[in-house]
Order: C-alpha cells, then structure tokens, then sequence
C-alpha cells in the first residue's frame, strides 16, 4: 500500500532533487544537446552499477535473473513509497506508476525537464543490463501532464535469464 510518508521515498525524494538540481546545471553549462548525452549517460553508467550488484546477489544464491528475481533482489529497501502496478505475462513486465517520489521531487523544484532525463534512461539502462535486447515503450511518462502517470513495457527479445 502506497504511503506518501514512506522514509525510503523521503530519501528518494531528496536525491532526486540532487540529481534534477545537478542535472539542470550541466544543461545550462553544456547546452541542452550535449547536456543531455552527458546526464544520460551518467544514468546509464549509474544503471549499470547497479544491475551488477543485483546480478551479483541474484547468482550467488543460485538463482535466475528474471523480472521476478530482479524486484526480489531490488537494492532499494522494502517500501511503500511508489503507488505502482506491475504485471509479468510471459516474458513481459508491464509497470503503471502513479506516483513516485522521483516524479514528486522533479515537480515539487519544478525541475521536471532535468529530471525526467533520469527516468527516460533508467529503466531502459536497467532492464537492458538484466536481460540484454529487450523491445522496450515508455506509453506514459509523469512530464504528460500535473497528474501523469509513468508507464513502461519491457519484453524480453532473448531468453530471459542470465
């Protein structure tokens, strides 16, 4: 059950912000082209870091990378900080944010542009250093409009595991 004063999401919250702030900044320095590769490819940098670590845990307990195990062995704390809906069918997830405290910190510092940055790379960056090639859609994301949700579908294109 989604809690708004979750302690995780709080946390989250306020690196959010210090990701959108730093964000904003390499765009103004960079310009809005070349900020952008640098911030998405810090994320994916970021991303993959994390895959690995998660990877790591998930094969040393002899067990499969699957969307599953991924949210198993997630490196967040268990939390009610995210009102979210995920669906695994075959090898499909399919994931309806309402919200998130990334997408409340981005909009509270009205920093969205910046901050959605983070969320067009992440999870793609993510499930790609799980799975591999993956056919990835983003049908929603929460810069759609002040109530937006984010939306995504990852389908796995090769055997799932790792």
């Amino acid at each position: 059950m989604y809690n708004p004063q979750d302690p995780v999401g709080k946390v989250t919250e306020t690196m959010a912000k210090l990701f959108a702030v730093m964000a904003d900044e390499v765009l103004q320095e960079m310009g809005q082209e070349k900020g952008e590769a640098v911030v998405k490819r810090a994320v994916r940098r970021f991303a993959n870091m994390r895959a690995q670590k998660i990877i790591e845990n998930i094969k040393k307990d002899g067990k499969e990378v699957t969307f599953h195990t991924v949210e198993e062995y997630s490196d967040y704390p268990a939390n009610e900080a995210w009102d979210c809906d995920s669906f695994v069918e075959g090898n499909t997830l399919r994931e309806i944010n309402r919200v998130c405290p990334f997408s409340t910190a981005f909009r509270e510092i009205g920093l969205e542009n910046a901050g959605k940055l983070y969320c067009e790379e992440i999870d793609i960056a993510l499930n790609e250093a799980f799975f591999g090639k993956i056919d990835f859609k983003r049908p929603a994301l929460f810069t759609d409009g002040p109530c937006a949700p984010c939306e995504m579908i990852v389908t796995c294109l090769e055997d799932q595991t790792k």
